[in-house]
């Protein structure tokens, strides 16, 4: 019988005996007043008494009875607790319909637990595609085995066998990955119970596949057609056949399953090319390259990195590739030579080669010297096999020029050289059709003719051209690609001869440059400061930038001419249809003030001005064939403002160091940087204009001792920083336990270097400069007398003098001084810099980051370093209490500032990826403080007996200096159920009314305050509690607003009172009142009780 018919029963039976009960008293009180008068007056007394213990005894029973029936339910509510308290979870599973043990324990939440009785594919569209993070275990034909990622697919002594115990994974643990290389080995495998078995043609439903078999020597049609029929006498696949014999008995390398939506490309990672000692004729010979056949036969070659190689139909199901060696032969049986010109370039594999040439030239004592230039031609074809490099000689030269003497035009022939890669066979080979070749000579420099012309200056990409003599006997002009230290590149269609030639570009030309006068340096009292391009700059713009520079009063100025041919005549002068209200005057070679300055050649690209008067003027400079009829016909303008300092008594020197920051001691320990480097060299003495007296800044430590961060000395670099970059000297670094030398910007050249030096030379430097601060007195640094060398006092002598020997005399810690300090930066083959700029909480420029970063050893040059390997500023280290960049920040004004980081450029939009990520390059990460925003609450609650629960009161939310806190639509957001509670009306006011809240939404952080009206003539006393703190009876809340949210919640009670009638003069008439009632209320209490008596 179910529960709920037992408390029915149960509840009509104390229906019935209720009515029962009650039907028993009615029949007793009637019965006694329907008796005659006079025998109720016999009986009186007895029956009277009896009638008293006959109640007495009912209600005693009914009273028994109802807490019997009251049990009885309560044992009834308690059935089913006790019904099921003692099932186990077991018993309970076993009752739930359709779930098998092995599906409730095998495949958990992800796969459904149905017994249908049928093999299950369980898989999702990742899966399906069977591809993922690992590699399969063993591939099978026609796209029938899942490789990788999703359930494992592998063929078994059952059938095929889809794997779900492991195959979901996404390890990307190396060790994790399932070998790709087949062993070729017979393994008895056991089947196990996490396995389901399934068709080849369920497995096809997965993903239509296109298989991609490597073979190590070529198959023919017989040969294919033998594998499908030992495949078949064997019951087999081809893929279980080949799992068990391919490599032993066919060569097979490889295979790779690739979707039919995707290319061979996205899986090259997976596929290592053969080593010598896989060569099928067992010769140690080197792999070349992969082809395949096409419908007719022809070997077409297969780029693995090209998306585009090898594009199939929609039929194709499987592809077989084929290694080509080195040695020219195919891996056939008939070990055919590879006819490189029947291969279908659809995917050249290009080829590089190199080679010396042996230039000749005579010395100043007409003794004949030779050099050898390196030369190196990329993008070749295969076939090419070496590289012909000849130097042609001045006969050969001579006779080049006057050949084409029509097409040199005003250009002047350098250097000739006969390029010519060759095949095996000694015959030319060029580029394949619509390509072109890269073609690098180095060692230019090495001749003193061509020295020359680079140290004035002259040489450069745009001004250096190459004459080609094509094989029909025309010629053509190439353009330099690049040219740099005696290295010059330029690209090619076809091969020899070449003859590089220089040229001075004429106005007009596309070659000719815009920004045709530089600076190349300016003199102030007596000091000369070169202008560089790291930024030591004595002008406002950066060399070679054409714009308004501003120079005081008295610098004397030296310009160059970049454009114009070397037999071009040159004036100079101040710009006739300019206006000049400054006043400037050019110096002669004998130093005399001259109005202008005119001369042919290159001597006459050079000249000196001085500036006499505040103002702007515009040097002109014209240049053209002296010959001419207008000789004047080209020309450039420089604009110059020359300006009044504003103190000029207040100019100071200025101490200049560079800190070598951390890096990696040696390639043992790959990415550990060290701090035995970390040193601090003195590198100049310079100047420091318009700046108070450093003595400002005495007794203050860092960062208030700064006078400038990184944007501001960026920014005065040049104009009010004055620095000769001629002084720095030579930085020796430590490196596998011995000194390298490391030279500013430039290395110098090969033929001005001694054999120790070369022996020695480690790399240049580079310098970022972060900031100039107060500081009390100058040391050295380690490049000096006052180094600290301990444990390598055997270094010091040598690396503190000569070109190493710092430009900094030592200066008493009692004088302040001006310090610019900057990073030096290192660049070799080896190293990689890593930088951090960090724009700070309430600033919009970015400052270095000292203390972080450095330079990180790679093996080899291009090699890249893991980014989770580099210590970050706002990472914590075990030697500090917190990081240099921590989360938060907090303003003077209370402003709260998260960090938000790290990015590869300025904008902060490239987000770097310090998990998984990796550099090859030098590397500035960027960071910046945002200010922080949270979500404001506020509610209101009315109190009182008279409290107006209806009535709006209103609010005003302003900064905390009771600025405008500038709030908008956007930033408001009220609940649905308050709506008709709360009104915004802009300009920070709002209204609530009792039980609503208003949330302000994404505030910016900081110091808020919120302030209600005066209710107090309507009796309302005003409080608010921010969070959960502590009451405050006032109208104006202040709160802070950081990263948290927080609310504010102000309560209104109204202190009027209820009238409720009763005055202290109508008391005694109450008390009077109240004894009559009383008194009246006992007299007919004792008349009730003699009644019934």
């Amino acid at each position: 019988m179910k529960i709920l018919d037992i408390h029915a029963i149960i509840t009509i039976m104390m229906y019935l005996v209720k009515i029962t009960c009650q039907g028993k008293e009615k029949r007793q009180k009637l019965n006694i007043f329907s008796s005659g008068f006079a025998k109720n007056t016999m009986m009186q007394g007895g029956l009277h008494c009896a009638e008293k213990s006959s109640r007495k005894k009912d209600r005693l029973v009914k009273r028994v009875f109802a807490l019997c029936l009251a049990l009885a339910v309560i044992c009834t509510c308690l059935v089913p607790v006790f019904a099921t308290e003692g099932l186990s979870d077991l018993q309970v599973e076993k009752e739930l319909p359709g779930t098998s043990e092995e599906e409730a324990a095998g495949f958990g939440d992800d796969f459904p637990a149905v017994d249908d009785g049928e093999p299950r594919e369980v898989y999702d569209d990742s899966e399906a595609a069977g591809f993922g993070e690992e590699e399969a275990s063993r591939p099978v034909e026609g796209g029938e085995d899942n490789l990788d990622g999703g359930p494992t697919v592998t063929d078994s002594e059952w059938g095929t066998v889809i794997d779900y115990s492991t195959s979901t994974s996404t390890s990307t643990d190396p060790s994790s990955s399932t070998e790709t290389q087949w062993s070729g080995e017979d393994d008895v495998v056991e089947k196990p119970d996490d396995k389901v078995v399934v068709s080849g043609d369920e497995i096809k439903k997965l993903q239509d596949m296109v298989v991609y078999r490597f073979w190590l020597k070529e198959l023919n049609a017989n040969d294919l057609q033998d594998i499908t029929a030992q495949a078949q006498i064997n019951n087999m696949t081809e893929s279980e056949y080949l799992a068990r014999n391919g490599e032993v008995l066919w060569n097979l390398y490889f295979i790779q399953a690739v979707p039919r939506a995707e290319t061979i490309a996205d899986y090259s990672s997976y596929i290592k090319n053969p080593s010598s000692n896989r060569d099928p004729k067992g010769e140690l010979r080197l792999f070349d390259y992969w082809y395949t056949l096409d419908e007719f036969g022809n070997r077409v070659r297969l780029n693995l990195t090209d998306p585009t190689s090898n594009i199939l139909d929609d039929k194709t199901t499987t592809v077989n590739v084929y290694a080509a060696w080195k040695d020219g032969t195919v891996g056939s049986d008939e070990e055919e030579d590879v006819d490189h010109e029947d291969l279908v370039d659809k995917n050249p594999v290009p080829v590089d080669l190199t080679a010396k040439a042996s230039a000749s030239y005579k010395d100043e004592d007409g003794n004949t010297k030779s050099v050898n230039l390196p030369v190196e031609v990329k993008n070749l074809l295969s076939a090419a096999d070496h590289l012909s490099v000849i130097h042609m000689g001045d006969d050969d030269m001579e006779s080049f020029y006057e050949s084409h003497s029509n097409d040199f035009g005003d250009m002047a022939p350098i250097l000739g050289l006969k390029i010519s890669p060759k095949n095996a066979k000694g015959e030319t080979v060029q580029p394949a059709k619509g390509q072109k070749a890269t073609v690098t000579v180095s060692g230019l420099e090495k001749l003193p003719e061509i020295a020359a012309m680079e140290e004035e200056g002259a040489l450069t990409a745009d001004a250096l051209k190459v004459i080609h003599q094509k094989d029909n006997g025309t010629v053509e002009t190439l353009d330099v690609l690049s040219y740099q230290n005696g290295t010059l590149t330029f690209e090619t269609t076809s091969f020899s001869p070449f003859v590089i030639a220089l040229e001075y570009p004429d106005q007009g030309s596309e070659e000719f440059d815009d920004d045709g006068i530089e600076i190349v340096s300016i003199e102030i009292d007596g000091v000369e400061y070169p202008n560089v391009n790291d930024g030591i700059a004595t002008i406002s713009s950066i060399s070679g930038i054409q714009g308004d520079t501003k120079v005081p009063v008295g610098a004397t100025i030296t310009l160059r001419a970049k454009n114009g041919k070397t037999y071009y005549r040159h004036t100079w002068r101040l710009a006739k249809d300019k206006t000049n209200t400054g006043e400037v005057v050019f110096i002669d070679s004998n130093g005399q003030e001259v109005a202008e300055i005119v001369g042919e050649g290159d001597a006459y690209k050079t000249v000196r001005i001085k500036v006499k008067k505040a103002g702007t003027v515009t040097i002109s400079h014209r240049y053209g064939n002296p010959d001419a009829t207008n000789p004047e016909s080209n020309g450039d303008e420089l604009v110059i403002t020359v300006v009044e300092s504003d103190n000029p008594t207040s100019s100071y020197n200025l101490y200049v160091y560079t800190q070598i920051r951390d890096y990696s001691k040696s390639q043992d320990d790959y990415y550990q940087p060290h701090v035995e480097n970390k040193a601090w060299n003195g590198m100049a003495v310079g100047t420091i204009l318009n700046v108070p007296d450093p003595i400002t800044y005495q007794w203050k430590e860092h960062p208030y001792n700064q006078l400038y961060d990184t944007s501001e000395t960026k920014e005065k670099l040049g104009t009010e920083i004055l620095v000769d970059s001629g002084q720095f000297p030579v930085i020796p670094i430590k490196q596998n336990g011995s000194y390298k030398d490391y030279y500013y910007e430039v290395a110098p050249k090969d033929s001005s270097m001694t054999p120790e030096q070369k022996k020695n030379f480690g790399g240049t430097y580079t310098i970022k400069w972060y900031e100039v601060v107060g500081q009390g007195g100058a040391n050295t640094g380690k490049n000096g007398p006052q180094g600290d060398w301990t444990d390598e006092t055997e270094y010091k002598d040598t690396y503190t003098s000569g070109v190493y020997k710092s430009p900094i005399t030592d200066v008493s810690d009692k004088t302040m001084t001006y310090h610019l300090d900057g990073l030096l930066l290192i660049h070799d083959a080896t190293h990689i810099n890593v930088t951090f700029m960090v724009q700070d909480a309430g600033k919009n420029t970015f400052d270095l980051v000292s203390d972080d970063g450095g330079a990180y050893t790679v093996q080899n040059e291009g090699d890249s370093i893991q980014l989770n390997t580099i210590a970050r500023p706002d990472v914590k280290r075990d030697d500090q209490t917190v990081a240099v960049c921590p989360d938060t920040k907090i303003t003077a004004d209370g402003t709260v500032y998260t960090f938000k980081g790290w990015y590869t450029d300025e904008n902060c939009t490239r987000e770097a990826d310090f998990v998984n990520g990796t550099i090859s390059t030098d590397t500035t990460f960027y960071a910046k403080y945002v200010p922080a925003s949270a979500n404001l609450t506020i509610s209101k609650t009315v109190t009182g007996k008279l409290g107006d629960t209806n009535k709006a009161f209103t609010f005003t939310i302003t900064k905390a200096d009771g600025t405008a806190a500038n709030i908008t639509d956007t930033n408001i957001e009220i609940s649905e159920a308050d709506c008709a509670k709360v009104e915004w009306k802009g300009n920070g006011q709002f209204t609530l009314k009792d039980g609503a809240s208003i949330i302000f939404k994404n505030l910016p952080s900081g110091q808020y305050k919120v302030v209600e009206d005066n209710y107090s003539g309507e009796k309302y006393e005003t409080s608010y509690v921010v969070d959960s703190g502590t009451p405050e009876n006032r109208r104006e809340a202040s709160v802070t607003i950081g990263t948290d949210a927080k609310t504010i919640a102000f309560t209104n009670n109204c202190t009027l009172q209820p009238d409720l009638g009763v005055l202290l003069d109508t008391l005694p008439y109450i008390v009077i009142l109240a004894v009559v009632a009383g008194g009246v209320a006992l007299l007919m209490l004792r008349k009730h009780r003699k009644e019934d008596d």
